[in-house]
């Protein structure tokens, strides 16, 4: 058959026929003109293909400067325990328990740690962290931080509540 190359058109070799293929014989001129017309299609979707490129590229950048600065600032949302009325405990871990909370109209899931519990495990740094990613993070896919916030024996995270059970659960 023909040879191989990178681009989707074979080429046949010199002594090599393509069968029920017409033989058509152009002037020099409308080949030059094809030719062109060539050049510039292939020019045309180099430059949709490089758009499309930076696109994404663009909002990566955007998101992570948008990240950064969340990051960097401390959340302005406060709340206290009172504000919230407790319902029933969804799960327990290490530092504590997640509990299912109403907060007016809202269902929340509350994450209670206790700073002791946290101190001993030598854990305050990932605490830290979790809840500055948390509050700067703006995904579909990953619940969204509503309130921290702290009183003399817990920290509180107040997150949005997807009901479904723990995503370890479904693993494995």
């Amino acid at each position: 058959m023909g040879n191989c190359s990178s681009s989707s058109t074979v080429h046949p070799s010199s002594n090599e026929t393509i069968p029920n293929q017409k033989q058509v014989v152009s002037d020099p001129a409308s080949s030059r003109d094809q030719n062109h017309e060539d050049a510039s299609t292939t020019i045309n979707l180099a430059l949709n293909e490089k758009e499309t490129n930076t696109q994404p590229n663009s909002y990566l950048e955007l998101a992570k400067h948008e990240f950064e600065i969340k990051y960097a600032t401390p959340s302005i949302k406060t709340a206290k325990i009172e504000d919230f009325q407790l319902q029933r405990t969804i799960g327990t871990g290490s530092f504590g328990r997640v509990m299912l909370v109403r907060h007016g109209n809202q269902s929340l899931a509350l994450k209670i740690m206790e700073k002791q519990t946290i101190v001993e495990l030598a854990q305050v740094e990932h605490i830290l962290s979790e809840k500055r990613i948390l509050q700067a993070i703006n995904s579909p896919f990953i619940v969204n931080l509503i309130y921290a916030f702290k009183d003399n024996a817990c920290l509180y995270l107040a997150l949005e509540y997807a009901s479904g059970g723990e995503m370890f659960s479904h693993l494995r």
